[in-house]
C-alpha cells in the first residue's frame, strides 16, 4: 500500500474511534438497574441510576407503562433535581391502579440539547 493509503486508513479509524467514543460517552446518567414492582399499592418501577459525569446533574426521569402488545397505559415524570457526580441513587415511580402493566419504558430527560431541540 501507497504512504498516502496508509494515512487515510488512519485517519479515517481515528474518526471512528472519536464517533465511537463521543457516542457511548454521551450520556451523563446511565441506568444502572430497573424493575417493574406489583404490590397492594398498584404497580411502579424502581431504578437505579449513576451519574457517570463530572459534575452534579438535574434531570426528568420519564417512566412509560405499556401492556402485553407494547400499547400505552400512562407514564410519570420524576423531576431529579441533583444527582451529584458520581454518585449513585434509587428512585421510584409512584404506585398507580393500572391494570395488565407488562412492561415499561425509562428515558431521561437531561433538557434541551446544544441545537434547540
Amino acid at each position: 500500500m501507497k504512504k498516502s493509503s496508509w494515512i487515510v486508513l488512519g485517519a479515517g479509524l481515528a474518526f471512528g474511534a472519536l464517533v465511537a467514543h463521543a457516542f457511548f460517552s454521551v450520556q451523563p446518567v446511565q441506568v444502572i438497574s430497573s424493575r417493574l414492582e406489583h404490590d397492594s399499592n398498584g404497580v411502579y418501577v424502581t431504578a437505579r441510576l449513576q451519574n457517570t459525569g463530572d459534575r452534579p446533574r438535574a434531570f426528568d426521569m420519564e417512566v412509560h407503562y405499556y401492556d402485553a402488545n407494547g400499547r400505552p397505559l400512562g407514564e410519570d415524570t420524576i423531576a431529579v433535581k441533583r444527582l451529584d457526580a458520581g454518585a449513585t441513587a434509587d428512585f421510584s415511580s409512584p404506585p398507580h391502579q393500572i391494570a395488565d402493566v407488562k412492561d415499561f419504558s425509562i428515558y431521561l430527560n437531561n433538557g434541551r440539547n446544544p441545537y434547540g431541540n
